[in-house]
Formats: C-alpha cells, structure tokens, sequence
C-alpha cells in the first residue's frame, strides 16, 4: 500500500493544495465539480504501484485558493494554473487524466503544451453547444447563499440527491431521467460536504465548463489520447459530437462503466508511459513574505495552518474547537503569526484520531515547531481552546512568552453534561435532517447558553449571529460528526480555571460581559 500525502505549493502567492503517491511516471489527476481530490483516493491507491499520481484541488476547490477575481475565470484559465501547478512541481513530462470538469482542464493542459503532456485521458468530454450553455447557465447554478432559517442547506440536500435521478438536476421530465443507481445516505453527504467546503464558489467551475462550447482543443491534439463515454455519464450524449479528430485521438465507448474503463486503463497507460521519465522529488516552496500555508504530520494527522513569517516572537492563534478556522482576512494584528486549523477541522479534518487533549496538544506542537522550532511563543486561544493552554505551557516552558485567552469556557460537571447531552445530532439522515439540526444548535447556542436548560434564565440577550457566521461554523460541526462530543468533553474539565490559575505564563482574558457567562472569565485574574 502506498501513502497518500497532502502538500501545499505557493504559485505567486496563491495557495494550491494537492495529494501525491507511488513513484514512476507522472500521472495527474484532475477532478470534476464541485468535488475535490479526495474523489480520487482509490484511483490513487490504485495507480501509485506504477506512477507517480498527483491529484491537485483545481482553483476555488478543496483546499486551494480561487483565481484571482479580477481575472478570467473560464476553462483556459483553470488550464493555465494547472499549468503553473506542473511548473512548480518541476514536472517535464507528465500525463493527465480528467473527468468532467477536470476533462476540460486536462484536454486544454494537452493541446497547450504537447511538449510535457505525455498522454491524455478524459472521462466524459462535456462537449456542450452555446445553446446548451444558455439553457443550463442560471438554471443550474442558483446562488447558495446561507439563510438564517437554515433552509438552504435543505435545497443544498435535495439538489445534490436530485442530480442522481435527472439531468439536469432540476428537470423532473422522464426525457430527462437517468438509469443509474441512485446515490447512497452517505454519498449524498459526502457530495453536500464537498459543495459545504467551497460555499457559493462550487458555480465558478461549473459555470466554466458549462460557457465551454469551442471544442478546437480536441481536434487539435498531438499526443496519445483516449476519450471515454461511459454508460449511466449524462455526457455519453455528446459522443457524437466529437468528429473529424486526428489519429492520435481515440473516442471509446465503454458500456461497463468505471471498473471497466480502469481495466482498459491498466493496459493502456502502462504501454503508453512506457518510456516516461520517472516524477521528481516532491519540491518545497521557498520561504515567502506573505501568508502561506503550511501543513506537517502529526500523531493528529496532518495539520494545518496560516504562516506569516518575521521578525520577533511568534504569535499563534487557536481558534474555538467546533468552529471555524482563522483566515488571513480576520487577523488585523502585525509580526509573525500562525494560524492553526486545529486537528478535526478545517484543512486538518483529514484524521480519524480521537480528538482528546492530548492529540490536540501533539497536532498543535507539530506545526508550531516545524514552522518556528526556537521561537518565543505569544498565544491566543479562542472559546473552549483554553483547556489546550495549560499541556502547551508545560511542553514549552519558557519558550511561551505570554497567553490570551478570548471567552473561554468555564464550566461546571454538571453543565458539561446539559451541554454534551444536547448537541446536534451526527447521524447521517436520509432526508438531510441531521444538516439542519446542526444549523439550529449552532445558531441557538448564540442565542442560549447551550450549557444550561432552555429557560428565560439561558436567554442571551444579544444580536442574532450573522448567518454567514453560523454557516462557517455548522460545516465544522459536520466534518466533526460523532467526534463532537468527545472533542468538546475533553475541551470543558470542571477543573480548568484551577488549571489555569495555576500557570505561571502570564496571562490575559477578554469576554464583552454578554459572553462573558457569570462572569467566569474576568473572575480568573482576581
């Protein structure tokens, strides 16, 4: 078995997230909208005995950063910086295969540079007419925009369970029903995760490869290529549409649909990549002045994180457990900084670890020291964060220069078990249910203290939070699943403001009064 392995790559400032595994010939993969390279994790397993397999998250997905939004944002472009990808990995020779989305990507990689595309592979070339362009444009990519009732993560749920039945999703004609398997529990989840990750974006690559009706690419191609129409793809319709293509393309139809196109493959790349050189090592990205991210293994899995390199101690900010992550966009503060995706979140969600303190403290520990092994530490721990504080100040010592903790949980055994008691349900439902309970508890326990029995007496008096805010976060409880319980049981000791009255690393609390539950948190620097 060989491992799979999580990298970024900085390309002019923009963050690019990619899976690599194996050893031989490149062979990368591109994936089709709105999902990520986690799709390919079995092709990967696959392929990695013979290749070199590189699998990116394309512009806007994943975790890699969108194209520039004053730029363009069509097929091209995402061609061009998978292009800039193959550069940065030091690729010369490398063949590419694509499906969907991902098949227009690859084809324009080909037809641009035949000198470093070894070969190409397209699963369902979505050869679309300016008419069909018009007609699907608008229809099929309606905003998704957070709604304070939650609702549309109900949309969310049966658009993506409506796609397995019709094409497109949205017309409910029998001409437009498709005879395939329709899409399990948890298919049906992990596709809502998927579109969850990127929010609105998902119609960027959509919209692409839907405006995409110039199909010169493919009568233009030099190197070994095979397209592929598989039964049960929407896109076996367009077949046809694909005439008068040079020798060196072939358009197959393959009625066994994907483990029978993967046999075809397991003769066909090996013969074609026979004589391809063998993928270099992976390339790091040089040190760089503005924000980069970061990613290292840990007994946590592979964590994550914002860097901002300087001068000076070293400022790291851990954001609440069961939240969202920091971004870039929300730190005003100047120096070096660090902004950690704790493990089970964000772009460190990858891991099945249990998420106790002590994982916690071994995920945080790892990116801190690889990122700055010998520097003083300044840092900022957010909501129930605060349990992680007293196991970091004993693994750092006089290294930690100060700590600031933002509205920690302070509670007692009995209002950690009204809280754990209470938590949104994690079991995938099939009608989406568990998506909106999600929605309500997260939105509810800004309203209420979510440790205490709903009653006036819980009632916060406060703004409403704003629903993009609940969004944010709502998608962590859903990575977290069943894992939020033991997460939050762990982060809430009826003996933490002991713990931290205790520690000797000086400290500083802030909470409003509104957060501040009865007090707590300004009662610890009495």
């Amino acid at each position: 078995m060989h491992a799979i392995t999580r990298h970024f790559v900085d390309i002019n400032g923009r963050q690019v997230h990619y899976r690599r595994a194996g050893q031989g010939p490149a062979l990368l993969l591109i994936h089709q909208s709105p999902q990520n390279s986690r799709m390919w994790a079995e092709m990967m397993a696959r392929y990695a005995p013979h290749f070199t397999v590189i699998a990116p998250d394309t512009p806007g997905f994943g975790y890699s950063d969108p194209l520039p939004a004053d730029g363009p944002r069509d097929m091209a472009a995402f061609g061009h910086a998978t292009w800039e990808l193959v550069q940065a990995l030091g690729l010369e020779r490398v063949a590419v295969f694509g499906m969907h989305t991902g098949g227009l990507v690859a084809t324009w990689l080909a037809w641009a540079h035949p000198e470093t595309v070894s070969a190409l592979v397209v699963d369902g070339y979505a050869a679309f007419t300016p008419a069909e362009s018009a007609l699907y444009g608008d229809a099929y990519l309606p905003p998704f925009v957070p709604q304070w009732d939650g609702s549309h993560l109900r949309w969310l749920w049966c658009r993506i369970r409506e796609q397995k039945y019709f094409f497109p999703w949205y017309d409910g004609r029998a001409a437009a029903a498709m005879a395939i398997p329709p899409a399990t529990v948890q298919a049906t989840h992990d596709a809502v995760m998927d579109v969850l990750d990127v929010g609105d974006h998902y119609r960027t690559g959509y919209a692409a490869a839907f405006a995409h009706n110039d199909h010169h690419w493919v009568s233009q191609l030099r190197v070994p290529s095979l397209i592929v129409f598989r039964h049960g793809d929407p896109l076996l319709a367009h077949m046809p549409r694909l005439t008068d293509l040079p020798a060196n393309v072939a358009v197959v139809e393959e009625p066994g649909s994907i483990p029978a196109m993967l046999q075809r493959l397991d003769t066909w790349l090996p013969a074609t990549l026979a004589a391809e050189p063998v993928a270099p090592a992976i390339v790091q990205s040089p040190r760089a002045d503005h924000w980069q991210r970061v990613l290292v293994g840990s007994a946590a899995g592979e964590v994550a994180g914002w860097l901002r390199r300087g001068q000076g101690p070293l400022s790291v900010w851990l954001h609440a457990p069961g939240s969202a992550p920091f971004t870039p966009a929300d730190v005003a503060a100047e120096g070096p900084l660090l902004l950690v995706d704790l493990p089970g979140h964000g772009a460190s969600s990858e891991t099945d670890a249990t998420l106790d303190v002590a994982t916690m403290l071994a995920g945080i520990a790892a990116l801190i020291d690889a990122c700055a092994p010998e520097a003083t530490l300044q840092l900022s721990l957010h909501g129930a964060a605060a349990a992680y504080l007293p196991g970091l100040a004993a693994h750092y010592g006089q290294r930690l220069g100060k700590a600031h903790l933002d509205t920690p949980w302070l509670l007692t055994a009995d209002e950690q078990a009204c809280l754990l008691a209470n938590l949104p349900v994690t079991t995938v439902d099939r009608a989406g249910g568990h998506l909106g309970d999600a929605w309500h508890w997260e939105r509810e326990r800004h309203l209420i203290w979510p440790w205490m029995a709903s009653c006036a007496a819980a009632r916060r008096l406060v703004d409403a939070p704003a629903p993009a805010r609940v969004h944010a976060n709502v998608v962590e409880l859903l990575r977290l699943g069943p894992r939020l319980a033991p997460l939050l049981a762990a982060a809430t000791p009826a003996d933490l403001p002991a713990q931290l009255r205790q520690l000797r690393v000086p400290l500083s609390v802030s909470a409003e009064p509104a957060n501040d539950y009865q007090g707590r948190a300004a009662a610890l620097l009495s």
